[in-house]
């Protein structure tokens, strides 16, 4: 099954060096299944959208869903 995936911030280290980049995953994963593949920290992310929706970490993943990965930010 195809996804495309964009992550950003410093969570792009945990994917290739395309900004968006497709992915070929198992059915039936779910976003956190998709993070627990890229192994990136589950505390590092502060929010996830699929097809332009905010979602939470147990939506299942459909062919063709665009997934988008947005870190904590801090500032002053």
């Amino acid at each position: 099954m195809r996804i495309v995936i964009r992550l950003y911030g410093p969570l792009a280290k945990y994917g290739q060096q395309a900004d968006l980049h497709e992915l070929n995953i198992s059915p039936n994963l779910s976003l956190n299944g998709l993070i627990e593949f890229l192994n990136i920290p589950s505390s590092a992310i502060a929010f996830m959208v699929v097809n332009g929706v905010k979602t939470n970490i147990n939506y299942l993943l459909q062919e063709n869903d665009t997934v988008k990965v947005f870190p904590w930010v801090a500032g002053g």
